[in-house]
């Protein structure tokens, strides 16, 4: 139980020792809260200012690689030609293997 009180008290001297701060003005309560405002304005500003530029240049880049693309071809393999068709091969006639036998017979 000392243990504890010791520890309580050494806590209440530490409270004690750093609550006794510089009492704060409203002024300067206002001040800072205008500078953490202006502060937050100010970058939202560059960061919408940044965007803006960055779509500005992208839109200039796009545009000059349109104008560069259309004056050359960006493609500089060429498509190959059409192959010439091939010569048809001769083919033998087969001899007639099958000997076709009349179906009715002429009677004389």
């Amino acid at each position: 139980m000392k243990q504890y009180t010791k520890y309580i008290l050494v806590l209440m001297l530490f409270a004690f020792l750093f609550s006794c701060k510089k009492k704060v003005t409203q002024e300067e309560l206002i001040h800072a809260a205008v500078e953490i405002k202006m502060n937050q304005w100010r970058e939202v500003q560059v960061s919408t200012c940044k965007q803006k530029i960055l779509t500005e240049a992208e839109n200039f880049v796009d545009s000059v690689l349109v104008a560069t693309s259309l004056e050359s071809k960006l493609d500089t393999i060429s498509k190959p030609e059409k192959p010439p068709k091939p010569i048809k091969p001769e083919f033998k006639p087969k001899p007639d293997s099958v000997i076709v036998k009349p179906i009715y017979k002429k009677e004389k």
